[in-house]
């Protein structure tokens, strides 16, 4: 099953007292006439967002009630609770028991209130206990951010990269960004399995040579025939490297099906250097993208996430590059030779976009890709983590993985930027912090650009994950 297609269930939860005598919203509220007016409001949500399924309907009172329900929403994607009544006495010092239990499973959950049915709603206390976003509002509506946010969380679970990655290596080519031994390890692939749901199936470099030889020339020629008629121009590469480059993405498309994976990543810095593939792997990750399968290049497993989580969430590519700030005018250009075309939608129209060389090594296949002046939204998965190495005695470094935190900003993508220094496509973004800052405080090399506003869905995905949100485009050092 595609991504695309995970139905996200939701628990429906009422919470309230029947035949109470005085308290909020009124004495003697109606309990289950509530509930089933709701019902109806949110039957009509469900029909509006794709691929979101309510279920359950439950009315808890008690505590007992509560914990009887548990086992069963194990089964749940997300739960939505809906506190109907209070007691004057009830919540003074700390939220309704069942939604104690509730957000202490774990799960994802969106806490609903209505003015008058609760006077404190301790939403801040659950959100610190669990992995809960409430919403207070008159509009039922409003719970629709959150839900798609949910969504996301939970079509994450259906993603299995295939990274392509070596444990031998030739050192005299080492790219020393990507030489933590976590990348390699299990236990570290375990953690991200725990965190965020994804699963990393990884092989090595030789098994996509062997099937990279066993594509069909005729099957390439024809790709490559349309990748360059639909482009604006055919620059440095010749027509036999547009075929190589065509011939690299069928093989990792056979990969992706024999090892039932739907997002890709590549140790390729590494291969380029070393010149162990025919071809470099940037227009594959670029039209792997278009289609809805979630690449990244240079095994970033990190960048790769903050793919998927744009993917996932926005239902559309992103761009991933890195950042070279110029003072001068307070903006960043972000630069790679993967970019993808269809920036607003797998089914809308490709961006303009020239075939031209791989920057850096001068060969292969890159793309040039002409951006739409827009506003949009730059972002990064980042871990914080504390070195325990540099002490005496001696200590390993911590074998946890480290904090995470969410970074992202709205800010606006000015045009593209011609010049040959640096990658292919330059995305030209407004810097929305002072320089220094941008300076003092740089911690990774990639960003990742997704057309449109998503800063508020981001923030409740940190939240459904149990991470960090920063409204930033760099994490503060000091």
């Amino acid at each position: 099953m595609s991504w695309r297609d995970k139905k996200c269930r939701v628990r429906v939860i009422f919470i309230g007292l029947r035949n109470m005598d005085a308290g909020w919203p009124h004495h003697l509220f109606d309990v289950d006439a509530e509930a089933e007016r709701l019902k109806k409001e949110l039957t009509k949500i469900e029909k509006q967002v794709e691929n979101i399924e309510f279920y359950g309907w439950d009315v808890v009172v008690t505590e007992a009630e509560g914990q009887k329900l548990l086992p069963e929403l194990e089964e749940a994607d997300g739960i939505l609770a809906i506190p109907l009544t209070q007691e004057f006495a009830d919540g003074v010092m700390t939220p309704h028991p069942p939604l104690l239990q509730f957000a202490d499973t774990g799960k994802p959950m969106i806490v609903y209130t209505m003015p008058f049915t609760r006077y404190w709603d301790q939403g801040g206390i659950l959100e610190r206990i669990g992995r809960v976003v409430v919403v207070n509002s008159s509009r039922i509506d409003d719970i629709i951010p959150p839900l798609k946010a949910m969504r996301a969380v939970a079509r994450m679970k259906q993603i299995r990269i295939l990274l392509v990655k070596d444990y031998e290596y030739p050192r005299e080519y080492v790219d020393p960004r990507l030489r933590d031994s976590r990348w390699m390890g299990s236990s570290f692939l375990k953690r991200i399995k725990e965190t965020f749901g994804v699963e990393i199936v990884r092989i090595t470099s030789r098994e996509l040579l062997e099937e990279y030889e066993l594509v069909s020339t005729d099957e390439a020629e024809k790709l490559a025939e349309e990748i360059i008629e639909k482009s604006r121009g055919l620059k440095e590469p010749s027509r036999e490297e547009v075929i190589k480059a065509a011939k690299m993405y069928l093989a990792i498309k056979r990969l992706l099906e024999k090892y039932q994976c739907n997002a890709f990543t590549i140790d390729c810095l590494t291969y380029i250097r070393a010149r162990t593939l025919p071809v470099a792997p940037c227009l594959a990750i670029s039209r792997l993208n278009d289609e809805g399968i979630p690449s990244a290049c240079e095994a970033d497993v990190f960048a790769h996430l903050t793919i998927i989580i744009c993917h996932t969430l926005a239902e559309r590519p992103a761009f991933m590059g890195d950042p070279v700030l110029d003072e001068s005018e307070k903006k960043v250009i972000i630069a790679h030779c993967t970019s993808p075309t269809k920036f607003t939608g797998y089914d809308d129209e490709q961006f303009p976009y020239w075939i031209r060389s791989h920057t850096e090594s001068w060969r292969d296949v890159g793309l040039e890709v002409e951006f739409k002046p827009s506003d949009v939204t730059v972002l990064m998965l980042l871990e914080t983590c504390t070195l325990k190495a540099i002490s005496f005695p001696f200590r390993v470094i911590d074998t946890k993985l480290g904090e995470c935190n969410l970074l992202a900003v709205k800010t606006k993508l000015l045009g593209s930027m011609k010049h040959e220094w640096g990658c292919r496509t330059k995305a030209v973004i407004q810097l929305t912090e002072d320089p220094e800052e941008f300076k003092k405080n740089f911690t990774s090399e990639h960003k990742i650009i997704c057309y449109g506003d998503w800063v508020e869905k981001l923030g409740f995905v940190a939240k459904f994950l149990g991470l960090n949100f920063v409204n930033r485009l760099t994490l503060p050092l000091d």
